[in-house]
């Protein structure tokens, strides 16, 4: 789980990097218990995710980024450790606005 959130913070803070040269994007992490399970999510104020590609980011080895920046599994990787652990991880975009990644994970 740590890398999990490790890995949405770095694709967070790349997002926000990217957005105009600069770093001055935000990024948030929150937390939420909602019923039997626990809510975190990751929120960047950055370039968001292109209509295009939005189906294909949790494929394993598909990266936006340039060659030797990205091995395109992190996203994959994350995909899987949520599932292993019978939660979901899901996201919300919207171009030039931002990205919001939310992992919903059991308590028990």
């Amino acid at each position: 789980i740590n890398q999990v959130i490790l890995n949405l913070i770095c694709n967070a803070a790349y997002a926000i990097e990217n957005l105009d040269g600069s770093s001055m994007g935000m990024i948030g992490i929150t937390t939420k218990h909602v019923g039997d399970s626990v809510e975190i999510r990751v929120i960047d104020t950055g370039i968001g995710i292109p209509a295009d590609i939005q189906d294909r980011i949790f494929d394993p080895f598909f990266t936006t980024k340039e060659i030797g920046s990205g091995t395109g599994q992190g996203l994959s990787i994350c995909h899987s450790v949520i599932k292993k652990h019978n939660g979901e991880i899901a996201f919300e975009t919207e171009p030039g606005k931002g990205t919001t990644f939310t992992v919903v994970l059991p308590i028990k």
